[in-house]
């Protein structure tokens, strides 16, 4: 009982070694296509090529985001093994970072506080999901935290340490996910008069231009990168890579074009559970009481100038707001020091009912695993612990406890997420399951079956087969069918699925198959022109 109460305490006082707690269950859900599949195998290809510094995708170059994810990868196969778990321990242990990066930040912010916005953190079901899937966006977080850290102290106290903490956090940042991460950096910076007023001192203007030039500057090792990327390419990949994939995105998006207020709808879902336990009739009163604080202007400038700027960058996705939470975080966690009874966290038991009631519907309407299908032992086995870990967060939610409503939220919400995950395996993700197919593909291949795939195929399969080598592209698959009648080709398409496919998979909007040379010498009307079409598209993001 009294190493319990210590593991207890200690957990308590380090929330960020709770997210550690997700290592064993990386591996409960499939690799999630298409972009999960694709950061793997360009990190994959990089790993068999040996070549660093051009990033390449199914063999050709892939200029879509810089190079320190897949260079982490690397590392971190070497650490962990080549695995689909060693690779998502990555996100986790940024996540982890997130977590220990807000605490320090708190602190700088306020020494009175004890601790809420790091569980707060914690808690947001969406970051706690996206740290164990192989993205940007955790990563930038932490880089984006450690950046905050080093603009509260240099506006504090002038030192040329923290000046050289922001250009290496800005530089970090840009690496990971490109010049997108002063979107979250300048407006704590622009706006540090205005949220360090409290302390009854301001910043010069000359102290905040050294600020917004060190971070600007931080681009210069991106900026290094891409120039050396493009040493070797044409005037066109060049231009790709140096203009389009930053202005294409920000004036008129290629990828995930959506309207101005379409962040607002999913609001709500995104910051779950804070919304579901929040009493409405105090929130006022506690945000009135918490703005003229040192954090909560801080968290206010670190979450609704960038929400702004994401909401009219015309390329949206859900995923590209997470490092906004810690900045609400902030906001929230000073909210509950003003207003302690600001959350119910007894409302978490409607969201235990729920997930009991999605395992009911999963029991009763199994989804399609047939692309990879799960032995009946193990989805029992997956299902009890769906119910262990429900029933315990509400056994944890009924229980007398003095534990801070914030952290009892918090570890409900981590033991729900985790139960949800078999739910989510075996309803949705299930039908996504690639691996089979890339295992189809590899014992082809070994067979010395011809393979090919079409021009658009977002590299699905090339590091769950571990090719050593992409397979080769044709640009006329009817062709190729004459010349290799034994042959498949692996085709990926949002159309209507064609007859004589093999090992037809869905992927995010659309699907993947193995379509042998048969179906292409002899297909239906209309269907090889139609995927003829499809084949000389190029795959967007």
């Amino acid at each position: 009982m009294n190493a319990l109460m210590r593991l207890k305490a200690g957990l308590d006082a380090t929330p960020w070694l709770v997210m550690l707690l997700l290592l064993p269950f990386l591996g409960i859900l499939p690799p999630v296509p298409i972009d999960e599949t694709r950061y793997l195998s360009i990190a994959w290809e990089m790993r068999q090529s040996g070549e660093l510094i051009t990033l390449h995708l199914n063999g050709s170059p892939y200029f879509d985001k810089p190079p320190l994810l897949f260079w982490l990868l690397n590392l971190d196969w070497s650490l962990f093994g080549v695995s689909l778990w060693g690779a998502r321990v990555l996100p986790l242990l940024f996540g982890a970072g997130c977590i220990a990066l807000l605490q320090k930040l708190e602190r700088e912010l306020d020494g009175t506080a004890t601790g809420q916005a790091p569980w707060l953190m914690l808690g947001f079901m969406y970051f706690e999901l996206f740290s164990g899937v192989v993205m940007f966006d955790v990563m930038l977080c932490f880089f984006v935290l450690l950046a905050f850290v080093a603009i509260m102290q240099w506006m504090r106290d002038g030192t040329r340490r923290a000046l050289g903490l922001l250009f290496l956090a800005s530089a970090l940042g840009m690496l990971a996910k490109g010049p997108v991460a002063l979107l979250h950096l300048l407006p704590p910076v622009l706006l540090a008069r205005w949220w360090m007023r409290p302390t009854g001192t301001q910043p010069s203007w000359k102290r905040i231009g050294a600020a917004l030039l060190v971070c600007v500057l931080g681009g210069l090792p991106v900026l290094l990168w891409a120039l050396a990327a493009v040493q070797h390419l044409g005037q066109a990949e060049a231009k790709e890579l140096l203009v389009t994939q930053t202005a294409g995105r920000v004036v008129e998006s290629f990828a995930h074009n959506r309207a101005l207020w379409w962040y607002l709808q999913w609001l709500v879902p995104l910051l779950l559970p804070w919304p579901l336990v929040l009493r409405l009739t105090r929130l006022r009163t506690a945000f009135a009481s918490a703005m003229p604080s040192l954090a909560a202007r801080f968290g206010w400038c670190a979450t609704l100038p960038a929400f702004v700027g994401f909401s009219v960058v015309s390329g949206k996705q859900l995923h590209y707001l997470i490092p906004l939470f810690p900045g609400l975080a902030l906001l929230l966690g000073t909210m509950l020091r003003a207003e302690p009874q600001l959350f119910v966290s007894r409302r978490m038991l409607a969201f235990s009912v729920l997930v009991l009631g999605l395992l009911l519907w999963a029991i009763l309407r199994p989804g399609d695993t047939s692309p990879a299908p799960i032995a009946p032992g193990a989805l029992k086995g997956l299902f009890a612990l769906t119910v262990v870990l429900a029933l315990s967060s509400i056994g944890l939610l009924m229980r007398r406890s003095e534990q801070a409503p914030e952290r009892r939220v918090a570890w409900v919400m981590l033991l729900l997420t985790v139960a949800l995950l078999p739910v989510i395996r075996a309803q949705v993700l299930g039908a996504m399951d690639l691996r089979g197919l890339a295992q189809s593909v590899e014992q082809m291949r070994q067979q010395g079956v011809p393979l090919a795939r079409t021009g658009n195929e977002p590299g699905l399969i090339t590091f769950l087969a571990r090719l050593p080598e992409p397979l080769p592209t044709t640009a006329d698959p009817t062709q190729w069918a004459q010349q290799h009648p034994a042959g498949f080709v692996l085709v990926w398409s949002s159309r209507e699925t064609p007859p004589g496919t093999l090992h037809k998979v869905r992927a995010a909007n659309g699907w993947v198959a193995l379509w042998p040379a048969s179906a292409w010498r002899n297909p239906p009307s209309g269907v090889v022109a139609s995927q003829v079409a499809v084949a000389s598209l190029g795959c967007s993001e």
